[in-house]
Parts: structure tokens; C-alpha cells; sequence
């Protein structure tokens, strides 16, 4: 197994690192649900969001000469955040250098390579956090089946299931949900549902887009995540939807903060920007090595503070639908 010090020094590459940072990820969730958090240590307490953080406080006036009432503030949460590296590597061979006009190109290409591959895997393990019916209150996550499902046409209402939607998450937080995860299987179906078009057939603009569906849900955002996920190896891979055909509408707040509520954070930790490209050479291999390193844990912040639901892990800020499309 190769020394990752190899035969040259390991450093980071500043003009990689801003390549990684920019790597358009059109296709994946990632902050637009996950917002990210920087944060000082590995592993520490974070801050929940309970029913009492949604709410005003009642008294707050103060007479002359007196002290002003102090309110508790957030509590600490239960749990911890512990950000996790993740790392990947790829080589760039001399040959490669000597077949391209551009010498930089080929970093560029590993870069990106190895880019897509760790945000992958955070958007996979985003996904799985957000669909799991268990994560979520009671009330606030459904599974759809035969005629509730929004590929039938004739009997399931996508409106009216997604408006109350809206107004559950609206009575555990008195705040409306703002965007809304509708994976291209899913929104590929909406757009010729015909309780969606008898909504704007007398509008100026009787062809469904997907801003006009954004409209008749009445949610400020809507992401439609159509990135694929492989398994096997070598030329035996299987692909699919890594978003699969569930949807999320959640509650997600416009900055990000240790002490704002939320649907959910990416807590990041131990590099100047979100993740980090650093490099070293390798000249048995005759290669330059591309490492890019991230540190991340993502975490439902918004959940259950209210004792008598004897659970203080499932999410009041988001609601679910299992299968919404057959």
C-alpha cells in the first residue's frame, strides 16, 4: 500500500481546492436542505429546536429600575455531532499530462472526479436520514398506495396532499415549510397531473413548469434531485434514482446557525471551506496523487422537545411521502 506522503510533500492546492468548491451539483439536494454549519471542535454538543424555540415569549416588559426577564434559551441537545472524514484519492499519470493541450486539464478532470464521488456519498446519506418514516413525529410522514398514489391520475389529489402537508408541519412550528424535495420520478409525473393543470387551464400560462407547479404547491423552492446511484463493480454496475420516489417538504431557514432553527445542518469541521484538495507525487508511480477530503455529520435539529411525546429524535420541522408515485 503506497505512503501518502509518497516521494514528494503533501500539500493543498489552493487553485483545486476553489475547482472543488465549485463543482455544480444542479443534480444533488445537499445544502439546499442540509444547510452547512463550520464548527470549532470534531465532536461536541449541538443545540435542538423544540416547540418553545417557535414561540414568542409572553412577558417581556420591564418596569423602570428593574431587571429584565431572562428566558432559558435553547437547551442542549441529547445529542452529538461527531464530523466524520471523508476521503477519496485518484492518480493523474504522466500520460495523461502528455496527451492533452491544457496540463492542468487532467487535474481538473481528478478533481471533479473525486468531487462528485464524496458529495455522492453524502447526498446518499442525506437521502437516507430524510426518508426514513421513523425519523419523522407523529403525523408527519404518510405512505402512499394504489389510488393515493400521484401517478393515479383519476383518484389521488397531489394538491391537497402536499397542502396538508404544509399546514401539519404549520401547527408544530406556526412557520410554513419553504421548500420542497420532488425527486425526478416523482415530477416527472406531476407535470401531466390533471388536477395540477385544472389549477392554471384559465391562466396565461396553461403549460405546466415546474416554477408553476412550485406556485400551486405554494412553496417558495422546490429541488428536483435526479443524480444516480450505482452498485457492482467494473462493468457489472446497476443503476437508479439515487432520490428514489419519495418527498420531503421541509421547513429550511435563510441562514444558517448554531442556534437557528431548522430543518436539518451539515455540521462541518477542521478546513477554511466546506472540504479540501491537497496533492503529492508519487514518481515510482510516475503520478501525481488528488486527495479531496471532507468532514461532515448531518443532523435533524428540528425535532420533538414536547415531554409528553416521550421522544426528543423525530423531526416537527419536515414531513414526508413514501411512494408517492407508483
Amino acid at each position: 500500500m503506497y505512503n501518502p506522503t509518497g516521494s514528494g510533500n503533501v500539500h493543498i492546492d489552493q487553485v483545486l481546492t476553489q475547482i472543488s468548491l465549485a463543482f455544480p451539483n444542479n443534480e444533488f439536494v445537499g445544502e439546499n436542505l442540509f444547510p452547512t454549519v463550520q464548527v470549532k471542535k470534531q465532536s461536541d454538543k449541538y443545540y435542538w429546536f423544540g416547540r418553545d424555540n417557535w414561540v414568542p415569549e409572553t412577558s417581556d416588559y420591564r418596569a423602570p429600575g428593574t431587571v429584565a426577564n431572562e428566558i432559558p434559551g435553547v437547551g442542549v441537545a441529547l445529542d452529538s455531532y461527531y464530523a466524520q472524514e471523508h476521503s477519496l484519492q485518484t492518480p493523474v499519470y504522466d500520460e495523461e499530462r502528455q496527451n492533452v493541450d491544457s496540463p492542468l486539464s487532467p487535474d481538473r478532470d481528478a478533481t471533479d472526479l473525486v468531487t462528485s464521488k464524496i458529495l455522492l456519498g453524502r447526498e446518499l446519506a442525506m437521502k437516507n436520514l430524510v426518508t426514513t418514516a421513523a425519523n419523522y413525529a407523529t403525523g408527519l410522514s404518510t405512505t402512499l398506495s394504489g389510488t393515493s398514489q400521484w401517478s393515479d391520475y383519476t383518484n389521488s389529489d397531489p394538491v391537497t396532499a402536499v397542502r396538508t402537508a404544509v399546514r401539519a408541519i404549520h401547527a408544530k412550528i406556526y412557520r410554513e415549510p419553504n421548500i420542497g424535495i420532488f425527486p425526478y420520478q416523482v415530477m416527472s409525473v406531476l407535470e401531466d397531473h390533471p388536477k395540477i393543470i385544472a389549477r392554471i387551464q384559465y391562466t396565461d400560462r396553461a403549460i405546466l413548469t415546474r416554477e408553476i407547479i412550485q406556485a400551486v404547491f405554494q412553496l417558495p423552492r422546490i429541488i428536483v434531485p435526479g443524480v444516480a446511484v450505482g452498485s457492482g463493480v467494473g462493468f457489472n454496475i446497476t443503476t437508479s434514482y439515487l432520490w428514489g420516489k419519495d418527498v420531503v417538504i421541509a421547513y429550511v431557514p435563510p441562514r444558517a446557525g448554531m442556534k437557528i432553527p431548522a430543518f436539518g445542518y451539515e455540521f462541518v469541521w477542521g478546513y477554511p471551506g466546506a472540504q479540501v484538495v491537497d496533492r503529492w507525487r508519487e514518481q515510482p508511480r510516475k503520478s501525481d496523487l488528488i486527495r479531496v477530503s471532507r468532514r461532515y455529520d448531518l443532523k435533524l435539529v428540528g425535532v420533538d422537545t414536547n415531554p409528553a411525546s416521550g421522544d426528543y429524535t423525530k423531526s416537527i420541522t419536515g414531513y414526508l411521502f413514501k411512494n408517492a408515485v407508483a
